[in-house]
């Protein structure tokens, strides 16, 4: 799989699509068709084991009180870093193992992206350099913090939330991709984790997404 283009230049959901593929289950048609958010070709690539190992610690059954009523898999990634619980149907779209600058992006059915990069600052750098750092790259891109530094926490590490808006070049007119981001902390690491999506905010894909972020374990 190749390398993905800059950590802020992320492929985007298409205006209005989050909402059209809200509910549980297979893929609808619209985000099999929909080669602009989700292209099969890249998602299903083969040699997915060089970035992804099962950690059967964090597996979760489907059931009615799971959430999204979804099966999800406990995986190793970014490599060796970081553990989390993700749904079963998310693919992986693009990934690296290289040192320093490791990631994966999923894509999910409903039409939105979760990404985890590694980040270079260390984890013994003050909270206020590493945020700093990371604004100024936000900003470095055109894109805007609309929410910032707010107190969170993982399974395994402990963060800061954001919110940012990034005017996208579409064919007909540009539109704006919304993305929730998270800068988390372990012992040994700092990961960003980016999520992109189309809607204003995350409501209906709310489960999903948090089971994946509250089992995150940054080692």
């Amino acid at each position: 799989m190749a390398r993905l283009a800059p950590v802020f230049a992320l492929p985007l959901v298409a205006a209005g699509f989050l909402a059209a593929c809200g509910g549980g289950g297979a893929p609808p048609d619209s985000a099999t068709k929909n080669r602009v958010f989700y292209d099969w070709a890249a998602a299903s690539g083969s040699g997915a084991e060089q970035y992804e190992q099962r950690w059967p610690p964090l597996d979760l059954a489907e059931s009615p009180e799971s959430p999204a009523n979804l099966e999800y898999l406990g995986v190793t990634i970014v490599r060796g870093g970081v553990h989390l619980s993700r749904p079963k149907s998310w693919m992986i779209r693009e990934a690296s193992n290289e040192p320093g600058h490791a990631f994966i992006q999923y894509v999910s059915p409903r039409a939105f992206s979760f990404a985890i990069y590694e980040r270079v600052d260390s984890p013994t750098d003050l909270w206020r350099d590493v945020l700093n750092r990371y604004e100024d790259d936000v900003a470095s891109v055109g894109a805007k913090v609309t929410g910032k530094r707010v107190p969170m926490a993982t399974l395994l590490g402990q963060g800061r939330s954001f919110s940012v808006e990034r005017k996208v070049d579409a064919a007909k007119r540009p539109f704006i991709s919304n993305a929730r981001e998270y800068i988390v902390r372990g012992e040994h690491r700092l990961v960003l984790v980016q999520i992109v999506h189309g809607a204003e905010d995350l409501s209906a894909v709310h489960a999903e997404i948090m089971r994946a972020v509250s089992t995150l374990e940054v080692l």
